[in-house]
């Protein structure tokens, strides 16, 4: 467990005021590069100071031979050299005082027995001076709300308060454009490599206890430590939720996690059990993993388990279904007064069997009408949260208006599923977003995200 002065040293680490690139390089296909360009790319407004023993200047940044040669406080260094001269760095970070290190280099635990040693030695000297290490064998990682990206993939990334553990760069990177393309602004992303320094459990603490993260999103190949790791998400999900897509079910993968991390793969089976006994959200996708967290973060928690779904389309609402009933929802049947107000809205004369999931056919094409029978579902006792279908057309607008007046009557949580391209529902985003309403344009993922409300609300319910 982290101390106070530890969070607060991670605090310097992941907010610093100062980083040097040691093996900064002139050459833009190499990573020392692009480790400095990408906290330019990202605005981050403290002091750069890329280490080079003959380069003087770089990106419009004045370069120093060595750590040594800054003269002036450093709290973050990203170590861009190779495996046995980071460990060298390490130590001269520590004599000057750095507060934090990123050990970019490979070739340390996942390479077996000798590289374990290495590995050991890269560890013990950050130990010894106190230093807080992440990696090695990492991306690096990114905090918007300092504008740093430290990643050598020059990014900017949207601000938000979904913060994310990775245990590759690919996934992450992976992570990172469908967040975007989904709207989801990020907070903080950590790749977390060969965890030599910072374990699973200790960035899970900080992120509980950082300020800027409202929801915790994590790719998990395997630990060794999961107790830990369990244990500080059970504390982390009474305030915070933490949604786990977790990885490593076949030996294949499993050996694949070894070679890639150093990680023993934690048995899938008895994780995914550990992950729901106390609380945290098992996914089984990528696009899962970001239609749960964006829901989190936008949305009210619904008071039950009962999902209306409202379409004027059958089809996406069967795979709504689907994907509900194998996450834990329930669909139950709506009551005679709700069958009569929609009846009210849309006459008698389309031949539709008006239940749950409520197709209204033609009737639903206006938006108008669209959020009457909206409202009218939302009345219903029996329902605890609505998923709302509507399919793209050139003459016809969304019904956004209508959910929001509706979620603001009635104060229930609403997921919309706009049948869309991404381009077809950028303009309606931002005044659902503001609303608390996520807008995904598949029915799997509308799913997925109502369905994250519900387990969360409930494991909230059973006090885990």
């Amino acid at each position: 467990m982290l101390s106070e002065a530890d969070l607060k040293q991670l605090d310097a680490v992941f907010s610093p005021r100062s980083i040097a690139v040691v093996g900064a390089t002139a050459t833009a296909d190499k990573v020392g590069f692009n480790l400095v360009d990408s906290p330019l790319t990202s605005g981050f407004q403290g002091e750069i100071y890329p280490i080079h023993p003959k380069l003087n200047e770089l990106l419009g940044l004045k370069v120093y031979p060595s750590l040594e040669a800054v003269g002036k406080p450093i709290d973050l260094a990203i170590i861009a050299l190779n495996q046995y001269a980071s460990v060298d760095a390490v130590e001269t970070c520590g004599r000057l005082g750095v507060k934090g290190v990123i050990a970019i280099a490979g070739g340390y635990k996942e390479m077996g027995e000798e590289g374990e040693k290495l590995q050991a030695r890269l560890v013990e000297a950050a130990r010894r001076y106190g230093i807080k290490i992440l990696g090695p064998n990492t991306l690096g990682m990114i905090n918007t709300h300092v504008d740093l990206c430290s990643v050598f993939y020059p990014l900017k990334l949207a601000r938000g308060d979904v913060s994310v553990l990775s245990q590759s760069g690919g996934v992450g990177l992976s992570l990172m454009h469908t967040a975007a393309d989904e709207g989801l602004g990020l907070s903080k992303w950590i790749g977390v490599g060969n965890r030599g320094g910072l374990e699973f459990a200790d960035l899970l603490q900080y992120l509980a206890y950082d300020s800027h993260t409202k929801v915790i999103g994590v790719f998990m190949e395997g630990t060794e430590d999961a107790r830990s790791f369990v244990e500080v998400a059970r504390r982390t999900v009474k305030h915070k939720p933490v949604v786990v897509y977790k990885v490593g079910k076949s030996e294949v993968a499993q050996y694949s996690a070894l070679t890639h991390t150093g990680t023993i793969a934690t048995p899938h089976k008895l994780a995914m059990d550990a992950f729901r006994q106390f609380g945290i959200l098992p996914v089984s996708s990528l696009r899962e993993l970001v239609a749960v967290c964006k829901a989190l973060s936008l949305s009210d928690l619904p008071k039950g388990d009962n999902v209306g779904i409202h379409t004027h389309t059958a089809g996406p609402s069967i795979v709504i279904v689907d994907e509900l009933a194998k996450r834990g929802c329930n669909i139950p049947p709506l009551q005679e007064a709700t069958i009569q107000k929609v009846e009210d809205v849309i006459g008698e004369n389309p031949p539709i069997i008006l239940k749950n999931p409520m197709d209204v056919a033609g009737l639903g094409f206006v938006a108008e009408p669209f959020g009457r029978v909206t409202e009218a579902m939302l009345e219903d006792p029996a329902i605890d949260i609505l998923v709302a279908v509507y399919c793209l057309h050139k003459n016809w607008r969304w019904p956004s208006q209508e959910l929001i007046r509706a979620k603001q009557k009635h104060g229930k949580p609403i997921v919309a599923c706009y049948i869309s391209d991404i381009a077809g529902v950028k303009e309606d985003r931002e005044p659902l977003r503001a609303a608390g309403i996520p807008v995904y344009i598949t029915p799997e993922e509308a799913a997925y995200g109502a369905a994250g409300l519900v387990s969360y609300a409930k494991a909230r319910q059973r006090g885990v």
